[in-house]
């Protein structure tokens, strides 16, 4: 199949925008998606089909639980001795301060979502790659 840029770009914006950037356009959640321009589109595709074949540390899903019994989610992007910040989807960020941390652990697993290829199909995975390669 051949890609489409301007339609890769709408599907970019639409299931992948929250977490990603390319230049300006997106979140920093995960890894910036401009370095991926050199990668050949078989790379490209296996890392979206599965992403967590490859975790970088500072990209992995943490579980915060707190002392009321509530649990949180995302990546871990500043510590101090008495607060961590998570961020998770379009760059929200919480602070927990660590008087209210029960307990943390890592689920070795990347932010993103397994599945996407449920949810796109092949000519709009096809035009997405075209994008990202663009």
């Amino acid at each position: 199949l051949r890609g489409d840029v301007e339609n890769g770009r709408k599907v970019f914006a639409q299931s992948c925008l929250a977490c990603h950037k390319v230049g300006e356009i997106g979140h920093d959640v995960g890894p910036d998606l401009s370095t991926v321009k050199t990668r050949s589109p078989e790379s490209i595709l296996i890392q979206i089909l599965d992403p967590n074949r490859e975790v970088l540390a500072n990209f992995t899903q943490y579980f915060v639980r707190l002392t009321d019994g509530r649990t949180t989610t995302g990546q871990i992007v500043a510590e101090s001795s008495s607060s961590l910040t998570l961020r998770r989807a379009e760059g929200a960020e919480e602070s927990i301060l660590r008087q209210n941390i029960q307990s943390i652990s890592s689920s070795g697993q990347s932010l993103m979502p397994e599945g996407l290829e449920g949810a796109i199909d092949l000519q709009s995975m096809c035009d997405l790659i075209a994008f990202l390669r663009n």
